[in-house]
């Protein structure tokens, strides 16, 4: 079964992506997709979880398992399939990229097709991706605050972003003729 997901982001509002995935990959594929695609360190830490439909977080799917074996239901990405989550149009993900700034990418099942890949591959990317904070940046000297990333009332969790203005009424076939 192919996967195709919508990717957006709350902080470039021309920022879309959308990506094809084999359900018998793992969410170390569509990590290293996501990366490639962006040009971001892939080695930097970054998570999945999986949302209900107000974006509120349920399971994490961690890039490492730094818990050493302490934690039995934690889930890796490498050993996690996507058909171990997504199986139906319209779940949600969310896929923070700067685990120590919780900045995420929102994403959504828009379509689900018989057949198989043999690799992840974005099919459309539009805008500029927001940039990924590496390790070595998150010193004082940065010159970035909170505000400057998301805006006057962050206070450093995603519970505290407003997404009630994102388009999250995805709907493929407004975007046929683009591709």
């Amino acid at each position: 079964m192919i996967i195709y997901l919508r990717v957006l982001s709350n902080e470039v509002e021309s920022f879309v992506e959308e990506i094809a995935i084999d359900d018998t990959a793992s969410f170390a594929d569509l990590h290293t997709c996501i990366q490639h695609t962006n040009d971001y360190d892939a080695t930097q830490m970054a998570s999945f979880f999986t949302t209900d439909n107000e974006w509120n977080k349920e399971t994490e799917i961690t890039l490492f398992d730094m818990s050493e074996g302490a934690n039995e239901s934690l889930k890796v990405m490498q050993d996690t399939l996507i058909s171990d989550f997504l199986f139906e149009e319209g779940q949600r993900l969310l896929y923070v990229f700067d685990f120590f700034s919780e900045r995420a990418f929102f994403m959504e099942v828009i379509e689900m097709a018989e057949g198989t890949l043999k690799k992840a591959n974005c099919y459309r990317n539009e805008g500029e991706a927001p940039e990924q904070i590496k390790m070595a940046d998150l010193s004082d000297d940065t010159g970035m605050a909170d505000e400057d990333l998301f805006g006057d009332e962050f206070d450093g969790s995603l519970d505290s972003m407003n997404f009630e203005d994102l388009d999250t009424d995805l709907n493929l076939d407004d975007y046929a003729d683009q591709y």
